[in-house]
């Protein structure tokens, strides 16, 4: 690899070689412009045009330099890739393999590069696009601004370089791994925070009253909060817990539930106390059952190390004192408030294995370009990390209709054709991660369709 972006490539080889297509490699510097890689006294070349054009200016804002749109249309016909199509979005370096008479090839997608861009979050450290909540949005990414958000490029520039690496060195084998769906729920909102205090529930009734206009509506909210106050939970209908463990189970699945550890004043905040009888049972029952805990990092954590820390131990003693596993692994950031500068760091230093914020909110796809887990790159040291991303693949909420949407506010793709086809799309390269909350299950058909795509 080229010295000047030694750390960067590094991270990107590492991962490929090794992990992803499980290849002994030894990685070195040297003087030359481009990537070679180099077996039994044959060279296949690859293009370093990313980092050519970057390095001058590194990390400067509003910097991504980058040609106008364009495909590599016959890569199917020139090399033997397993595609979503015949056609690939080129990002840097051109269409095309070059091969010689010796045996040796070039290839001109610049995959090393690329793929740094995406698993980075390059574009999310240069561009100050931020929404109402601080996230970077989905409208401001390359890949949907060109189009290719529900195509794990990354894995397919993957597929690109191995082929390539087959059109030079035919006898290699890689090694092969099946897919796995994962379901997880950020646990939000357990029971109808109307319950918590008489407070509250007026608030739910008047609420009922007013927006909703439903008499139907706010006796319910009194009935559900008289009845769990007496420890019957049958008609809060967010707490569908031993429904959802039972759902995955006969699916056999293994669910990952992440629980916000402190609850706040505000609205993006939790109501409940982890603390409380009913959240105790709770917790030992997913550990009971096999199933994970995790933490939803509360609303501020995103750029507050100390506060991250302070919250997994919150959540690791919850845990012990209710019996149950104290191995909090992993994290998914609510309202999947992410700064790529410094939040996979304050997690790494907070202990955590992995994250899987990794996703848009309400653009489903592939925002690392990947459904492959990855180690997750460090701005503040220019190296990996030991916190792995699993990339979250789509909240059910980017799919499917709410009370008070309106025509266009989702996409016209029915929600089980969408679910599915990202399902099939993630589980040809990687793994299908799937979020879907235990209040999620509140409107017509919601049950039938959480079935239906464990299914499918």
């Amino acid at each position: 690899m080229p010295a000047a972006c030694r750390q960067p490539a590094l991270w990107v080889l590492q991962w490929i070689f090794r992990q992803v297509l499980g290849l002994a490699a030894t990685f070195a510097e040297h003087d030359g412009a481009h990537f070679a890689l180099r077996c039994q006294g044959r060279v296949l070349t690859l293009d370093n045009d990313f980092f050519r054009r970057h390095l001058p200016v590194w990390r400067q804002a509003g910097t991504v330099l980058i040609d106008p749109p364009r495909d590599w249309t016959d890569v199917r016909t020139t090399l033997q890739a397993q595609l979503l199509s015949a056609s690939l979005p080129v990002l840097w370096g051109q269409p095309g393999l070059t091969r010689t008479a010796q045996g040796d090839a070039r290839l001109h997608l610049d995959v090393v590069g690329s793929i740094f861009f995406m698993l980075s979050r390059y574009e999310e450290v240069v561009r100050s696009d931020r929404d109402q909540y601080g996230r970077f949005p989905a409208a401001a990414a390359l890949a949907v601004q060109r189009g290719f958000l529900q195509r794990p490029i990354v894995d397919e520039y993957i597929e690109v370089l191995w082929a390539a690496m087959l059109a030079v060195w035919p006898g290699l084998t890689r090694t092969a791994r099946a897919g796995v769906m994962r379901v997880s729920c950020d646990v939000d909102e357990p029971y109808e925070r109307w319950i918590r205090n008489p407070w509250l529930l007026a608030q739910g009734v008047a609420g009922a009253l007013a927006r909703q206009r439903s008499t139907a509506g706010a006796a319910r909210r009194v009935h559900n909060a008289w009845a769990s106050r007496r420890g019957d939970y049958r008609f809060d209908p967010h707490w569908t817990f031993p429904w959802y463990l039972d759902r995955l189970e006969a699916h056999g699945c293994t669910g990952a539930f992440y629980f916000i550890p402190t609850p706040g004043r505000t609205r993006y905040d939790c109501a409940y106390r982890l603390e409380e009888p009913r959240m105790q049972a709770l917790l030992l029952e997913i550990s009971a059952r096999g199933h994970e805990i995790g933490m939803h990092g509360s609303f501020h954590t995103f750029r507050d190390g100390a506060l991250v820390a302070r919250e997994r131990q919150h959540l690791i003693a919850a845990c012990r004192r209710a019996g149950a596993s104290d191995r909090v692994g992993g994290n998914r950031q609510h309202y999947l408030r992410w700064d790529a500068l410094q939040t996979a760091d304050h997690l790494d230093r907070a202990g955590f294995d992995y994250d899987t914020t990794g996703g848009f909110p309400y653009d489903p796809g592939f925002r690392y370009g990947t459904a492959r887990e990855f180690p997750m790159w460090s701005w503040s040291t220019q190296a990996p990390l030991r916190l792995r991303q699993r990339p979250l693949t789509v909240m059910e909420n980017a799919v499917m209709p709410e009370p008070g949407d309106r025509p266009g506010d989702k996409p016209a793709e029915p929600p089980l054709a969408a679910l599915a086809r990202l399902k099939h799309t993630a589980l040809r390269y990687g793994d299908f991660n799937l979020l879907w909350h235990n209040s999620r299950f509140t409107q017509p058909g919601d049950a039938t369709l959480f079935c239906q795509i464990l299914a499918a």
